[in-house]
């Protein structure tokens, strides 16, 4: 077994509706906000080349701060309204420029994967107001292309197939991890 095998397992690791992200809570607030969700959450997410397992562009209500674990560095994708995108590198070569965390701003439409030459990555994100299904929208290929040059591959392998689903279903919710 591999040792990606043996994170998915330990945890009980399962994809993401829409997104695709081997994910498991690992913490969800007993505090709930206004609207009724959480008051924070955190989990673990694992990408893998093969089979992959990835992150398909999609649009948070809220901030989302990754942090890299272990593994292979992570490429983040971000796409902002104002035309521009930009990759952000998680890994442990700070003097390459890659960071061990970093924060996603609400709105700005988002994806990422194993970094190119890896195998897998072991990632947490966390997120307060925390994660529900109603704060996420699946962003297709169609809504991205023609607007981020020089991103057109990426586009074409992480967006959302057109005419996908978009959203999580209403009663989705992410199992969370507990051991014994």
């Amino acid at each position: 077994m591999s040792r990606a095998e043996e994170l998915i397992a330990y945890f009980g690791m399962k994809p993401l509706p829409v997104e695709g992200t081997y994910f498991i809570n690992t913490y969800i607030s007993e505090a709930t906000t206004a609207s009724g969700g959480p008051a924070g959450t955190a989990g673990l997410g694992l990408y893998l080349r093969e089979p992959v397992s990835a992150s398909t562009t999609h649009v948070l209500e809220f901030d989302e701060v990754w942090h890299y674990y272990e593994g292979d560095p992570v490429a983040l994708y971000e796409f902002h309204k104002d035309g521009t995108a930009r990759t952000i590198i998680l890994g442990r070569d700070i003097a390459a420029g890659q960071v061990m965390q970093h924060t996603i701003k609400a709105g700005v439409i988002q994806s990422g994967e194993v970094a190119p030459g890896g195998d897998w990555s072991l990632f947490a994100c966390t997120m307060s107001p925390g994660f529900t299904a109603s704060c996420f929208r699946g962003v297709t290929k169609q809504e991205l292309r023609g607007k981020y040059s020089g991103y057109e591959e990426i586009i074409e392998s992480m967006g959302v197939p057109d005419g996908h689903e978009t959203d999580l279903p209403a009663d989705y919710v992410n199992e969370r991890f507990s051991k014994g």
